[in-house]
C-alpha cells in the first residue's frame, strides 16, 4: 500500500518544526545572556571618602566554591552593621559615598560583590533567587569574623539589591531591618523590558520570546522567574521595612513601590524622591536620602 503525502502538508510541518527551533534555540540564547552579569570596574573606593577600610572574603551561605569581595568599613564603637547589596551589572561601589555618614552615625558597614560582579568569583546571575545566599553569607561572616551582633543587622539595597535584599532579610531572624531602594516587586513584570535592555533586542522581539526564555530558564538554568516576586517577601515581614524610590523610574516604575508597601503587614518608611531617574536618589538627594535612611536604622534599634 502506497502512502501518498501532501507536499504542502509536509512543507508546513517542517516550516513549523524550523520556527520551533528557531524560537527556542533564540530564547536559549538569550536567557544565557541575560543571566550574565556584566562585569564592571569598581569605580571608586572608601579611601576616597575618608574611611578606614579592610579588604574582605567570603563565602554565600552553602556555596563554599565561590568566592565574593568587598569592604569592611568599621566604625568606632559601633552599634550596629549595615551590609549593601548593589544592583545588576554593578559592583561594591555603588552608592558608597553613603558608608561615610553611616559610619559616622556609629553604624560598621560591609560592602561587597555580588556573585558573577566587580571582583568576585565570575558566576551565573540566578535572578535574584541564588543570590540570597550571597547576602546571607554577608550575614554569616560579619557575625563570625567581624563580631556583629544578631539582632543589630541591617540590610541596604539598591534595585536589584533591594529586591534581593526584601528576598533574604524576612527568614533570617539576625536581621532585623532592610532598606530597598528602587526595588521591583515582581521580576516577570519586567522580563521583556530587562531582556531587551540587556540584549538590545526590540522590544516587541523580547516580548515575544517571554514565554520561551521563562521555559528555558527553569528547564536549563533551574530557575523559575515566577518564583522572583519580592512583593510577597515584603508581605512576610513582622516589622516595618524601608522603601525608597525616585520619581520618575523608567526603568522600575513607581508602581512597584506602591506594590511592595501595599503588601506589608506594618506601614513601612517610605521616601519618594522627586526628579531623579533610576535608583539615583542618592546621588541627585544625598542630604535628605541619608537622613531617611537613618532615620529607619534608628527607629529600628530603638524598637
Amino acid at each position: 500500500m502506497r502512502v501518498v503525502t501532501d507536499p504542502r502538508r509536509a512543507v508546513a510541518l517542517l516550516l513549523i518544526v524550523a520556527l520551533a527551533a528557531l524560537y527556542f534555540g533564540a530564547s536559549w540564547y538569550i536567557a544565557g545572556r541575560a543571566l550574565d552579569a556584566e562585569v564592571k570596574p569598581l569605580d571608586e573606593r572608601p579611601s576616597d571618602f575618608g574611611l578606614v577600610y579592610e579588604e574582605v572574603e567570603f563565602s554565600p551561605r552553602g556555596w563554599e566554591e565561590i568566592i565574593l569581595r568587598g569592604w569592611w568599613m568599621p566604625a568606632a564603637e559601633a552599634r550596629a552593621t549595615v551590609i549593601r547589596v548593589h544592583g545588576v551589572d554593578s559592583n561594591r561601589s555603588s552608592l558608597l559615598g553613603l558608608a561615610a555618614p553611616l559610619v559616622e552615625a556609629g553604624y560598621s558597614v560591609l560592602a561587597f560583590d555580588l556573585r558573577g560582579h566587580g571582583e568576585s568569583d565570575p558566576a551565573r546571575m540566578g535572578a535574584g533567587l541564588d543570590e540570597r545566599d550571597d547576602v546571607l553569607g554577608a550575614v554569616d561572616y560579619v557575625i563570625r569574623e567581624r563580631g556583629a551582633q544578631p539582632g543589630a543587622i541591617f540590610l541596604h539595597g539598591n534595585s536589584y539589591g533591594g529586591s534581593i535584599s526584601l528576598m533574604a532579610g524576612w527568614g533570617e531572624p539576625a536581621v532585623v531591618g532592610v532598606y530597598a531602594d528602587s526595588a521591583f516587586a515582581s521580576l516577570p513584570d519586567l522580563v521583556a523590558q530587562e531582556v531587551a535592555r540587556r540584549t538590545m533586542l526590540p522590544s516587541w522581539a523580547a516580548s515575544a520570546l517571554r514565554p520561551g526564555i521563562g521555559l528555558i530558564s527553569r528547564w536549563v538554568y533551574g530557575i523559575n522567574l515566577n518564583d522572583v516576586q519580592p512583593w510577597r517577601d515584603a508581605a512576610e515581614y513582622a516589622y516595618p521595612i524601608g522603601l525608597a524610590h525616585c520619581r520618575p523610574d523608567e526603568r522600575i516604575p513607581l508602581s512597584h513601590l506602591e506594590r511592595l508597601e501595599a503588601s506589608v503587614q506594618m506601614p513601612a518608611f517610605v521616601e519618594v524622591f522627586e526628579d531623579c531617574p533610576h535608583s539615583d536618589a542618592w546621588d541627585v538627594h544625598p542630604v535628605r536620602y541619608a537622613a531617611a535612611v537613618l532615620a529607619y536604622l534608628e527607629a529600628r534599634l530603638a524598637r
